[in-house]
């Protein structure tokens, strides 16, 4: 009886809770969108192969670096200013939202053009000539990713997460139903062009409840954001650029030294590390929201470091182990050209709980 007495209300206290509610909506929305998208991977390594899935995860390993680096930061700074704004003077979000998606498009719209440029010579550089043509596509993904990233950051510090939820699986079911038709008629390209297309519609879900609450917000104060945003955005900024370095370079090296199959089997097993880390990156927004809206309340800010810290860990130990003991039965999917894939993932896979720890202290700091 007693039990059943707690049970009750623990679902009480967690349906009363605005923490759980958000983190719920980022894990459930968002986490069938990853799992769309990871289905969507599967499919595309077996309809090009290690080789030109090499070439594939080497261009969207490039987007995805280039394009969190291009935001400034903004995926963070926009959450944290927004929430605290929201709770404490709301004249400004106008201004604030405004400024992060100014900074954004036009950041990530020159980074887009410089890679245009010099994608010829890039691919050379890596010794893979025919990467250029995908290098110059790519340029038009950035941009959209780039603004995707500042758009959940600023609906995540709104606490709009059931919108990022949406967002998120729409994108997974258009990656997954137009990448299989795309891949097996163009090739890497057509990939690229369902990537492009989920991405585009991506930006244009979470559009909509981003316009509709800044076209509802009243007795605004004009004012220009964008030194403030970017004067706290440089340490984030630079941490950014130090990851991209230090992981896009080294795939670039994977890239030199060793060939694109290699680079395949790598990018196949990342997907899986993403898979294992996906709640706690889905709960870093939901985290720097709660903890920005409660930096005048110590008891409450360092309640949730702690709850956010044992829920991470947990979170990742267990997919960590099923990853790890099913490393051989999960590259029997992806075809026999990427036998070697479990040995990879053995590896790679212990890195998972260190970082998905570290995402709350770096949330806090």
């Amino acid at each position: 009886m007693n039990v059943s007495v707690a049970v009750k209300g623990l679902i009480t206290r967690l349906r009363g809770s605005k923490l759980f509610k958000d983190s719920f909506w980022a894990i459930f929305g968002n986490g069938l969108g990853y799992g769309l998208l990871l289905l969507a991977g599967i499919f595309v390594a077996r309809l090009l192969g290690r080789d030109v899935y090499g070439e594939y995860g080497m261009v969207k390993t490039t987007m995805f670096y280039i394009a969190a680096f291009s935001t400034f930061g903004l995926g963070y700074t926009s959450t944290k200013f927004v929430a605290q704004f929201k709770k404490e003077n709301t004249s400004h979000l106008k201004s604030i939202i405004d400024a992060s998606i100014k900074i954004s498009f036009f950041s990530s719209l020159f980074l887009a053009f410089l890679l245009v440029v010099f994608a010829h010579k890039l691919a050379c550089f890596l010794e893979e000539p025919t990467l250029a043509t995908s290098f110059r596509f790519l340029g038009i993904i950035i941009v959209f990713k780039a603004l995707n990233t500042t758009e959940f950051g600023i609906l995540s510090g709104l606490g709009l997460f059931k919108d990022i939820a949406r967002s998120n699986v729409l994108s997974g079911f258009v990656m997954l139903l137009a990448s299989i038709p795309l891949t097996y008629l163009w090739g890497v390209n057509g990939s690229l062009l369902s990537l492009m297309l989920s991405q585009l519609l991506c930006v244009a879900v979470s559009g909509v409840p981003l316009y509709k609450y800044r076209r509802h917000l009243e007795f605004q104060c004009r004012a220009n954001y964008i030194r403030k945003l970017l004067v706290f955005s440089v340490p984030v900024a630079m941490q950014e650029l130090s990851f991209t370095i230090s992981n896009w370079g080294g795939s670039m090296l994977l890239v030199k030294y060793s060939s694109l199959g290699e680079m395949g089997i790598y990018s196949a097993t990342s997907q899986w590390n993403t898979i294992i880390c996906f709640i706690p990156s889905l709960l870093s927004n939901v985290v720097l929201s709660h903890l920005s809206g409660s930096v005048k309340e110590e008891q409450i800010h360092k309640r949730t470091i702690n709850r956010m810290l044992a829920v991470n860990f947990c979170c990742t130990l267990v997919p960590f182990l099923v990853v790890l003991f099913l490393s051989d039965f999960i590259a029997s999917f992806y075809g026999h050209t990427f036998a070697s894939m479990s040995k990879v993932m053995q590896v790679l896979v212990f890195s998972t709980i260190f970082t998905c720890c570290s995402q709350v202290y770096s949330s806090e700091l």
